[in-house]
């Protein structure tokens, strides 16, 4: 953390939030909390980043932690960059790096102009591939999300598992839908609600920069930030496509992907059984509704199957009792973790990430 603080004032934060070890780099820029758990080694203490060994006691895990707060200006930034760049040739153990880097590459807009524009310097966090091997599904979840699950997946009869799965399911998206609206609402209009009061606060601040207004603008900016990750995970599971490995939000993009399929997926006008076009709403589901039914209605009921006679038999009768019988629960468990995690929601409205969990 950016502790904006006197340097003696580390061991009393230290003991306020319940940490038991605190370290702080040699220009007091940075400030880091470290749990009781770890065994830390300094491996850098630099003016622009503090780079530490860290050791879990209990999981015999080891992992690179290198927080950075970089200077404002591009050439004095060279140095951080410079020995980013050395640590990061012979690096063999999981490495986070994460912190201000202070450049324009890692700035936020929010995409108006003028008086309504916004642009913010993000912290950001990298994680070699290594990282990725031991926490392959990173990711933040709501903590009660299980326990909605838990509680709408009992069941008091016994019938069919398959009308029981179905019926779990049903029970369980009708809880999921209530417990979202209650518990995020409307993630759309609370971020244009956020930006308009971060704006209010970000004068505020700007005019007098205080320790509570400050206070007030973080508290806003972290709450904002929020809501704009889950719009990226609305987006996300909307468009149903492998998400990028690397790259900024690209919540854009992607809105126009599930714009652009939606558009591909429309049917204008079709011909019906004259050959003629129509492209009214009403006359196209008449039409389609009168294929089917002619399709799958009978005049007249047939009385001979001779024909049937010459079908080949492509199925063995051994291959049929293996094609009828139940799956087994190995076979189940390995298609559902088959899914990709990232893939578009079912009918049950329910990702591949889901079911994993």
């Amino acid at each position: 953390m950016e502790p904006m603080q006197q340097a003696r004032k580390l061991e009393k934060y230290r003991r306020k939030i319940g940490f038991a070890q605190a370290v702080a780099n040699v220009s007091n820029k940075i400030w880091a909390f470290i749990d009781e758990v770890f065994e830390v080694t300094i491996i850098y203490d630099m003016v622009k980043q503090l780079t530490l060994r860290l050791f879990h006691t209990e999981t015999q895990v080891e992992l690179i932690l290198t927080l950075v707060y970089a200077k404002c200006d591009a050439i004095e930034r060279m140095e951080l960059w410079d020995s980013l760049y050395v640590m990061a040739k012979g690096m063999t153990i999981p490495w986070l790096d994460g912190g201000d880097f202070n450049d324009s590459i890692h700035t936020w807009w929010n995409g108006r102009e003028e008086e309504y524009c916004i642009f913010k310097r993000l912290d950001k966090c990298l994680a070699n591939m290594k990282v990725q091997q031991i926490f392959p599904g990173l990711e933040v979840k709501h903590d009660l999300f299980k326990d909605v699950v838990r509680e709408n997946c009992h069941t008091d009869f016994s019938v069919n598992p398959y009308i029981i799965f179905n019926y779990k399911l049903k029970k369980l998206k009708k809880a999921l839908t209530t417990w979202s609206k209650a518990t995020y609402g409307d993630i759309f209009q609370k971020i244009v609600s956020l930006e308009e009061v971060f704006m209010v606060h970000e004068a505020q601040f700007e005019a007098n920069p205080t320790q509570l207004n400050r206070e007030r603008l973080q508290k806003v900016q972290a709450e904002l930030i929020r809501y704009l990750a889950l719009e990226e995970e609305f987006w996300k599971q909307k468009l149903g496509m492998a998400w990028f490995k690397d790259g900024d939000r690209n919540t854009k993009f992607f809105h126009a992907q599930v714009n652009g399929r939606r558009k591909r997926l429309q049917v204008k006008k079709i011909q019906n059984s004259l050959r003629n076009w129509i492209e009214e709403d009403e006359e196209m589901a008449e039409e389609v509704v009168k294929l089917f039914k002619e399709q799958f209605s009978e005049t007249v009921l047939p009385t001979a199957f001779g024909i049937i006679d010459h079908v080949p038999s492509m199925v063995y009768m051994e291959q049929n009792t293996d094609l009828i019988r139940q799956p087994t629960k190995e076979e189940v468990k390995q298609v559902v973790f088959g899914l990709n995690r990232e893939s578009a929601r079912g009918s049950d409205g329910l990702t591949g990430s889901f079911y994993h969990s």
